[in-house]
């Protein structure tokens, strides 16, 4: 994990900021929406219940939020935010999502900062640098698919060294607490990323980005507490294998559960678009960042027009493949020959390690992988598991899947925005033929979502209608509809 050490050393470089205070410039908004979900099928489609940040419930329902914010913003640069969020819900029953009624936090955060530098505290959602269009957001880890994490998140944008822009870094540093009920509760989570940007010439942007993220801490049931002292931290920032209060498998491999993404972008600004292509590989272990699992990941080539009233304002197709995973074994069987040229106390002794198996958002130490509250943290294409008896989600049953999504937005008459989604699902490697996935299932998700406010005129309410479909094997064929009406009010 050299790449990850060397990532580590300049987050903490580039994350020491020393700034001024100064004053002026408040302002208040407040909000409130109420949508009401209906579909034909035990469960809602795939794009009606998808995102939003896991406030979406599964099934029918009336899910009703509310929130403020407050912000101040400097002349200097600096400035403060505070919002609170709120959601409740009414809703059929499922296994997925049980009980007839949810209430909880949505966000509840404060920030401060100054110019490119931010601190989030609480429960704050992140940003998605492609946008809701795209089918992860542009982050293949982190989509917003599932419910915020509580935390401490310290941030940066675009930080240049020059005037003329040429070259600029950003990163951050996390920490977060996996507070939902898991198989090891109370998991702690750590989080650091930075990205790098380089001007070809005055219209061509390239991009290139690291993201680490490791599950650490919390109690087992069966390990019991799991190392997490500061030294132990350090273990985890650096990609160190554990100690001796560590589990076996984290003393040969590496402290926790590591997981991230390595990704490139290219901007190129012509004067009717932007065209905005990116390649985003997510990883498992250091065979995934050494590019094993090369082509694996998310493929994304969007269009932004520079009139934003014409027929097609935005369009993205993406090309989504996670089904080769370094290989379909971690290790195999060594011959004598290989043996003998073996050292008896090495833990793979009598074996050839391929680093293949990687199992995307599945763990053995930390069963309920890359999941949160129930939901995929990461692609969402990625099938969690229900919930079994205690209400825990133990990670993953479909994590080799294929996909083409298409999405448009524009303007007919009334904005619009259209979202197809097709996908072949694999399953996992050696699931056996009884699994409903040995078929290769196939799956079509189709979303049209339609914006009535130009009927409000000057009216600080918002209305808004979808219509969803699911037609395929691996969900119900379903059709549902929802109505959305929003107030928002800001104060100067």
């Amino acid at each position: 994990m050299k790449m990850l050490r060397i990532v580590s050393v300049c987050v903490a470089l580039l994350l020491f900021p020393i700034y001024n205070i100064n004053a002026q410039g408040w302002s208040a908004e407040f909000n409130a929406s109420l949508r009401g979900a209906y579909g034909t099928g035990d469960y809602m489609p795939f794009w009606a219940r998808t995102g939003e940040e896991g406030t979406l419930p599964v099934t029918s329902s009336g899910l009703l939020r509310a929130g403020a914010r407050l912000g101040y913003h400097a002349a200097n640069g600096l400035f403060f935010e505070a919002e609170g969020d709120l959601a409740g819900a009414l809703k059929a029953n499922s296994p997925y999502d049980p009980g007839r009624k949810s209430a909880f936090v949505n966000r509840l955060y404060v920030s401060g900062g100054w110019k490119m530098i931010r601190l989030d505290v609480g429960i704050a959602p992140r940003t998605r640098e492609l946008g809701d269009l795209s089918i992860t957001g542009g982050d293949v880890i982190y989509t917003g698919n599932a419910r915020n994490l509580p935390g401490v998140n310290l941030w940066s944008d675009w930080i240049y060294f020059e005037k003329g822009h040429w070259f600029g870094l950003k990163a951050n540093l996390a920490h977060y607490q996996m507070t939902d009920n898991r198989y090891v509760k109370n998991a702690l989570l750590h989080n650091k990323s930075l990205s790098f940007k380089v001007a070809l010439g005055r219209k061509v942007d390239f991009i290139g980005g690291f993201e680490h993220w490791a599950q650490w801490g919390g109690e087992s049931p069966k390990y019991g507490p799991q190392p997490s002292s500061f030294r132990d931290y350090m273990k985890i920032f650096l990609g160190r294998s554990g100690g001796s209060d560590a589990t076996t498998s984290d003393q040969i491999n590496v402290l926790g559960n590591h997981l991230g993404r390595e990704y490139i972008r290219i901007i190129w600004r012509a004067n009717p678009f932007t065209m905005t292509f990116q390649y985003d590989k997510l990883f498992e272990d250091g065979s995934g960042m050494r590019l094993q699992n090369f082509p694996d990941g998310v493929w994304s080539l969007a269009f932004a027009m520079k009139d934003r009233d014409a027929i097609v304002t935005d369009v993205i197709y993406e090309l989504v493949t996670t089904t080769w995973q370094s290989g379909p074994a971690h290790d195999r069987p060594a011959t004598e020959e290989e043996k003998a040229n073996q050292d008896p106390s090495d833990p793979f002794y009598g074996k050839i390690v391929l680093r293949g198996g990687d199992n995307y958002f599945n763990n053995g130490e930390y069963a309920s992988g890359w999941t949160f509250h129930g939901r995929t943290i990461g692609l969402p294409l990625i099938i969690p598991n229900a919930p079994d008896e205690n209400g825990i989600t133990k990670g993953v049953i479909c994590n080799r899947v294929r996909a083409h999504h298409l999405a448009l937005r524009g303007n007919i008459y009334l904005p619009y925005t259209l979202k197809s989604t097709f996908s072949k699902n694999y399953g996992q490697y050696h699931q056996g033929e009884s699994s409903m996935f040995a078929s290769t299932p196939w799956q079509l998700s189709l979303a049209l979502e339609l914006g009535f406010d130009r009927f409000l005129k000057d009216l600080p309410i918002s209305l808004n209608a979808g219509l969803y479909g699911d037609v395929g094997k691996v969900y119900q064929n379903s059709f549902g509809v929802t109505l959305r009406i929003g107030f928002s009010k800001l104060f100067n």
